[in-house]
């Protein structure tokens, strides 16, 4: 998911006035923030934006998530929060969910000691495979054209193709070679990657850029470090059984040598140990 999450930050820092409309409608948009907020604990948010929403300077804390979990309220209430207190601004916190497979999170998140109400934070939760392909490539802004496989209607070849058409005839020229490079990649979530050239090919796309494109490199990496986490997750449950919360998490934030260091000791470490191979 790493390679989905890279690309949807892209999408957002280059398109951030379009993005906006998705989770903060009538905010304009004034310039990008840092994005790391703290160091105990470290916490680095996906993009962070300075708005003007009705006259008020604020920021927008804009996620990204493959699927949808109970615990993205919990995130973005520590995001949020800890961004207002770097920056001095309101923060809004929105959400993208890219893929059925779990219940969105109800808005707002409670921070609750017994029957004592300590906190709530708001936020947008945007299903994006809610969004209808069809009125997206019709009405939609060419800087969201790349999220059209993430879209209900949008696993299909012939919609990816009228996206990519789209792109070519709406978005301006300096912009048409990253969006369809962004819309590629993201259709190799849903097909082969031959089938994806072979299509852009044929619509007349370079696709020597897509190859070349750091974005492109990143997702055949992030492919192979996916599949090694997979197996030592896999690894792990087998010989400890149901594993800590915070180890889970940092086995799906762990570099691939981290990775191939754990699954080479599994056979005879300690949880511990383990959990110190992943910097625990």
């Amino acid at each position: 998911m790493a390679e989905m999450d890279q690309g949807i930050k892209r999408l957002i820092q280059t398109h951030p006035v379009d993005m906006l409309a998705l989770a903060v409608p009538g905010a304009q948009f004034l310039s990008p923030l840092q994005v790391d907020v703290a160091t105990e604990p470290q916490l680095v948010l996906d993009t962070l934006l300075r708005v003007r929403y009705h006259g008020i300077e604020c920021a927008v804390d804009n996620e990204a998530e493959a699927r949808p979990h109970a615990e993205i309220g919990r995130r973005l209430f520590e995001y949020g929060s800890r961004a207002s207190i770097v920056t001095g601004l309101p923060i809004f916190s929105a959400v993208l969910w890219l893929e059925r497979g779990g219940a969105p999170a109800p808005s707002p998140y409670e921070l609750r000691a017994d029957d004592r109400l300590l906190a709530t934070w708001h936020f947008t939760g945007i299903e994006v495979y809610r969004l209808r392909a069809e009125e997206l490539i019709e009405q939609g802004p060419a800087a969201l054209l790349p999220l059209v496989p993430f879209t209900d209607g949008g696993k299909e070849l012939a919609t990816i193709e009228r996206a990519a058409l789209t792109v070519k005839e709406r978005a301006p020229a300096q912009d048409v070679q990253e969006l369809e490079a962004l819309l590629a990649v993201f259709a190799t979530r849903v097909f082969d990657t031959d089938v994806i050239l072979t299509l852009m090919r044929r619509l007349f796309m370079s696709t020597e850029i897509i190859g070349q494109s750091a974005l492109y490199q990143e997702a055949l990496a992030q492919g192979k470090a996916d599949g090694l986490r997979d197996a030592a997750l896999t690894a792990l449950r087998g010989r400890f059984g149901e594993l800590p919360a915070d180890l889970a998490q940092a086995v799906t934030h762990a570099s691939a040598e981290q990775i191939q260091d754990v699954l080479a000791h599994i056979g005879t470490d300690t949880l511990e140990q383990a959990r110190a191979r992943l910097g625990l």
